[in-house]
């Protein structure tokens, strides 16, 4: 799960480094700003490369995702966690919405 803007996520989703609502030679080095450290890095890194043949799917999520869900997690389940693991939270109830119920969704 990446912010909206990601380059990791077009990569994943459309196998391009931009949006589609980007120019060619338009792309600005910070085009979106996150409060969630070690999300939305516009490169390749040798380890997501390395990995990129095992990933099927990529999603976005806002940083008003991320806060809401460290709410819900401190709330329900006395959980305080910060805003990467949130997110990753925010990952995994998407790929539980998408695949619906009946499967079990794992995040670390």
């Amino acid at each position: 799960i990446d912010p909206p803007g990601s380059s990791l996520y077009n990569r994943v989703k459309r196998g391009v480094m931009y949006t589609n609502v980007e120019a060619e030679g338009k792309r600005l080095k910070n085009p979106f700003d996150t409060i969630t450290e070690g999300i939305g890095i516009n490169r390749l890194t040798r380890n997501f490369m390395e990995g990129e043949p095992l990933i099927d799917g990529a999603f976005q999520g806002t940083d008003m995702e991320a806060v809401e869900m460290s709410r819900w997690l401190v709330r329900e389940d006395g959980l305080f966690v910060g805003s990467s693991s949130a997110m990753n939270c925010v990952g995994a109830l998407k790929v539980a919405r998408k695949l619906g119920p009946g499967h079990t969704i794992v995040t670390v």
